[in-house]
């Protein structure tokens, strides 16, 4: 065929690149095979708006340079310079349908957070923790419960710069397009302008560089983020897992390799957390412990309100590892892992304000704080790390803890327990520490991947944390 007669630039594109079709095809997906890239290639079917994207990533070319004309929906419009900072008064709507995809593609991957944590564990088999959907790395799961008092937290002062931060063009699968000259630079800007939940700002966190586990202590090492730069690296490596894996009724359509997640293969070891912010949640399963009896307690997160994990149950409290306020008295007392848990304890389950990050530093001295550290002296409270893992879908760090508490002081605290707060609905409903109460949760596939890390861990040492 003489390419300056062919309907399109396909063709013309993979020859420069000394391909075959199947080569363009296997960089595609499972989806696609060399006769759909044949099909595309002669004109006989022009291909649908995700896969003119496709290609286009394949080559590292432009949509317009792909040279698609099959009907004049696809023909570029004509832009000035200054109409480039002006909205558009009425859509394209190209835009509209890639906006519209990106918005289905998060939908679906909001309402499959088990499902595909679970297909994303299977990309590491030998680091799965179980069929929680955590994955954990050598060494990150200790040989028993380790008391937070025997953990060092660690910060690295002027850790040098994660090398991946979400604008890389690997990650332009998972990005929508602003206009029809530009795509989104990045994740968070377009969930706050397509998909924005209630509680959506960025904060000073920290992030995880380092764990390590001696026989009776551990060691963490820290260094410090941002919210949204966080979001802008572990929302796309989900983003993507959900564009390959299901369809559009959210049910699994492939069994995706590395080599279909080119974003997910630029991260590379999730366990080199120094190559990308890795912002780490402490999770906590809280334990009411009567004589010889147990029972926990479990939080439904309100999709409408959080950002992920919305609709599955969590074990409570849960948060991410970040200062109070930016103010430097605050960021010193709270880089504490039981300060932390204490500050979330107050917030989820007795409806304390929320610490927005520019407030002044908590009193621990006074309130729940104060019972909590005499209930934790006197030996009516433990704490116990069961271990770090990643979340094998976002790849978000996970420290995994356990709270037992005495029912005495369990039951003086829950008398102002909230039915709801910011973040979703407090399950009224105790489960029982049993076989059947664990396993029960655990199997139904509605516990987020941190929570049911918690239970597996902490059923495994059942008789290490209940004496």
């Amino acid at each position: 065929m003489n390419t300056t007669d062919a309907p399109n630039r396909i063709r013309a594109l993979r020859e420069e690149r000394s391909w075959t079709q199947r080569d363009v095809a296997d960089q595609i997906g499972p989806a696609v095979t060399e006769a759909h890239v044949g099909r595309w290639e002669r004109g006989e079917v022009p291909p649908s708006l995700r896969y003119r994207r496709e290609l286009a990533r394949v080559f590292g070319v432009a949509v317009a340079d792909l040279g698609i004309t099959a009907g004049p929906a696809l023909l570029p419009r004509q832009r000035s310079s200054a109409e480039d900072f002006m909205p558009d008064v009425e859509q394209d709507p190209r835009v509209r349908d890639s906006q519209d995809q990106w918005k289905a593609t998060r939908t679906l991957l909001n309402q499959n957070r088990h499902r595909l944590s679970q297909v994303a564990a299977d990309l590491y088999p030998e680091h799965r923790l179980g069929d929680t959907g955590l994955i954990a790395g050598p060494g990150w799961i200790p040989d028993a419960p380790v008391d937070l008092a025997d953990i060092t937290v660690t910060k690295v002062p002027g850790a040098p710069e994660p090398a991946l931060d979400g604008t890389e063009r690997e990650a332009a699968r998972s990005l929508p397009d602003l206009t029809l000259s530009r795509s989104y630079d990045r994740y968070t800007r377009a969930v706050r302008d397509l998909a924005p939940p209630r509680l959506f700002e960025d904060r000073l966190s920290w992030r995880m560089l380092g764990v390590d586990w001696s026989p009776s202590a551990g060691a963490m090492s820290f260094g410090e983020t941002t919210y949204f730069s966080a979001v802008d690296v572990f929302e796309p490596t989900a983003h993507e897992l959900a564009y390959v894996a299901l369809d559009a009724d959210g049910q699994p359509s492939a069994h995706p390799h590395m080599r279909d997640l080119p974003y997910r293969r630029l991260i590379g070891n999730p366990f080199v957390c120094a190559r990308r912010p890795v912002m780490p949640a402490i999770s906590t399963l809280t334990i009411r412990r009567d004589g010889d009896s147990a029972e926990f307690l479990m939080h439904r997160r309100d999709p409408r309100a959080v950002a992920a994990a919305g609709g599955m149950l969590q074990v409570i409290p849960s948060g991410i590892f970040q200062p109070s306020s930016i103010l430097p008295a605050a960021r010193a007392l709270d880089f504490d892992l039981w300060r932390n848990i204490q500050r979330e304890f107050s917030e989820e389950l007795l409806g304390m304000p929320e610490c927005d990050g520019h407030g002044r530093p908590v009193d621990y001295a006074s309130g729940p704080f104060a019972q909590l550290d005499e209930a934790r002296a006197d030996g009516r409270l433990s704490v116990h790390c069961l271990g770090v893992a990643l979340d094998a879908l976002t790849l978000v760090g996970e420290i995994l803890t356990v709270l037992v508490v005495d029912a005495d002081v369990f039951d003086s605290l829950a008398a102002d327990f909230v039915d709801r707060n910011d973040e979703g609905q407090v399950v009224a409903e105790r489960y029982a520490f049993t076989q059947d109460g664990v396993r029960g949760l655990l199997d139904s596939g509605k516990v987020a991947p941190a929570g049911a890390g918690c239970l597996e861990l902490a059923w495994r040492w059942r008789d290490v944390l209940l004496p």
